[in-house]
């Protein structure tokens, strides 16, 4: 699962203070992005396919682990160990947690929809920012981006509801997935702006672990391993066991692979505008479709297809409100009162 653009600028926004980066590099950012994004439904992939043997659990553990080795690494030799020093943790802790919560809950959806499918409803939270935000922050929403915002849901709707998904529990834990990571989203403005994002994702990396520590726990106390549940129940519950050199080796690589896919999102953001790099965000949808035809002969219906475009019209259409907001407010000019 990968960042939706509002999270990843809101992680921009978390960059050390009085930090200058030039973002004119349109052509170095929509590579960076892409190749991130390629990552990210590589790792679906591998989760997809270490989903029949092994409890998703143990994989985000090992995922995290190896990913906090790979930021820690990264993080000593750029700053130094003041660099993992926060002014507020609460936020990143709480960011990191609904992270958790929200990547698992997509791992769990993968397991029983087409990878196209669990993509576009995920892809619904940049939507779900935008209405909670005028919801739970007062914040002002024309009516052209509540219009959107219904198209987003309409588009969702054609995905799931013409197949009788709306039944299945992995739509549900897509939707969860979804509304869980735009809470994250919109928890990033809490974040101290003096805290770095390479920080801030160590942090919340700290907490994918944790989590996946105490969800095994009362998981192992409360609960009995049922392999003849749903495959995406069985992947929570499935009891940990030693993996095989590859599937172990593949573990190792999730994080390898979460880690560079994160930098490379973020770095895209770093060099070009972020008008300029958002609407390739969706190639992460036509990356899922595109393996799950190669891998598994998933083939997206015209309803899927509909849905898509809908769903990415929508959400660029909010972009484009966005920036042209943007731009208006720049040139406004407080009033000067007269002496």
């Amino acid at each position: 699962m990968a960042s939706s653009p509002s999270n990843i600028r809101a992680n921009l926004g978390a960059a050390t203070a009085g930090e200058v980066v030039d973002r004119t590099n349109s052509v170095a950012g929509i590579y960076s992005v892409s190749l991130g994004l390629f990552l990210f439904a590589i790792q679906d992939v591998i989760i997809r396919y270490l989903s029949d043997t092994h409890s998703v659990l143990q994989i985000v553990f090992t995922r995290s682990v190896s990913a906090l080795l790979i930021l820690l690494t990264v993080i000593l030799f750029l700053g130094g160990k003041n660099t993992l020093k926060v002014h507020r943790l609460w936020p990143l802790f709480v960011k990191g947690s609904l992270g958790f919560f929200s990547y698992l809950l997509y791992y769990m959806a993968i397991t029983g929809l087409p990878l196209a499918d669990a993509a576009t409803i995920t892809f619904i939270a940049p939507i779900l920012v935008t209405a909670m935000s005028a919801i739970l922050f007062a914040e002002q929403v024309g009516w052209r981006r509540w219009c959107a915002v219904l198209l987003g849901f309409v588009a969702m709707t054609l995905v799931v509801g013409p197949k009788g998904h709306f039944g299945n529990l992995e739509v549900v834990f897509a939707l969860g997935a979804a509304f869980t990571y735009a809470i994250s989203t919109i928890s990033t403005r809490y974040i101290d702006s003096r805290d770095s994002a390479l920080t801030a994702a160590f942090y919340s990396i700290l907490a994918f672990l944790f989590w996946s520590m105490v969800c095994s726990v009362v998981v192992l106390l409360f609960f009995q391993s049922n392999q003849e549940a749903r495959p995406s129940v069985a992947f929570l519950l499935r009891e940990w066991h030693h993996p095989s050199h590859l599937d172990q080796w593949l573990m190792v690589l999730l994080g390898f692979v979460a880690s560079s896919g994160f930098y490379l999102l973020v770095r895209a953001y770093m060099v070009a505008e972020f008008s300029a790099v958002a609407p390739f965000e969706y190639l992460y949808i036509v990356w899922g479709a595109t393996f799950g035809f190669l891998i598994w002969n998933e083939i997206p219906s015209w309803t899927t297809i509909a849905g898509v475009t809908l769903l990415v019209s929508s959400n660029l259409y909010i972009l484009k409100r966005e920036v042209v907001l943007k731009k208006r407010n720049a040139f406004r000019r407080p009033k000067i009162p007269h002496r």
